[in-house]
């Protein structure tokens, strides 16, 4: 059942990316995918600034966690590593040994973690982009760019530059994120929202990267 069956994200780019991929590769719809709120609930009359976070992930993760034995079936998450990857698989790791989780790895599969023990829920996550290198969504996506695009040779060489100037603007951490953005201004339709650009495949989901990904999710929710 959907409701047994949760995935957690940070926001609607997640979102809307994970429902691009699922629908591309035809994933049974045995799960959601849902944005929680601030109290870490999903709460469908909430404000879009409401919602949404990494913070807000946690709490959600928690108190799945925490609730009666099987009260959620299967629960993952996908988070991003941001600029440490091992400090975020520390947090995961704190919770997961507070709700009783016991002989937990050091690090993260590469291939997307999942934890089954008795009694208690199954769970699963997915550390932004590949659970190996520091990053977020938009370093996923950059995985997604069909090879040899010149465009993509563009946006990479004008973020760049732009990053170097001496005016303040986006820090290198987001640098992804402008190169991603960028190269999505420059499509035929610009400017498209990363599902939707999935769909029109102006990011190609069909490589080992995003099927890699996709494995992770049918073990985790469809097996």
């Amino acid at each position: 059942m959907i409701e047994n069956r949760i995935l957690f994200v940070e926001g609607a780019d997640d979102q809307h990316t994970i429902w691009a991929i699922c629908e591309h590769f035809k994933i049974e719809e045995t799960f959601s995918v849902e944005i929680p709120d601030s109290k870490g609930k999903i709460n469908k009359k909430a404000r879009p600034n409401e919602l949404g976070g990494i913070d807000n992930v946690f709490k959600a993760t928690e108190s799945n966690l925490e609730a009666a034995a099987y009260a959620v079936e299967r629960l993952g998450i996908v988070i991003d590593a941001d600029e440490n990857l091992e400090k975020r698989w520390k947090r995961v790791k704190n919770i997961l040994e507070n709700a009783g989780y016991k002989d937990l790895p050091e690090l993260p599969n590469p291939n997307g973690t999942i934890i089954k023990q008795d009694y208690l829920s199954t769970f699963g996550v997915w550390i932004m982009p590949d659970n190996q290198l520091r990053g977020m969504l938009e370093d996923f996506l950059s995985f997604l760019v069909p090879p040899n695009d010149k465009v993509w040779t563009k946006a990479i060489k004008s973020s760049k530059e732009v990053l170097e100037m001496e005016e303040e603007t986006f820090s290198e951490i987001h640098l992804s994120k402008a190169q991603i953005h960028a190269y999505l201004a420059w499509q035929k339709e610009p400017g498209k929202p990363f599902g939707t650009a999935i769909t029109a495949k102006y990011l190609q989901a069909d490589n080992p990267h995003c099927e890699k990904f996709v494995e992770w999710l049918k073990r985790l929710f469809v097996a």
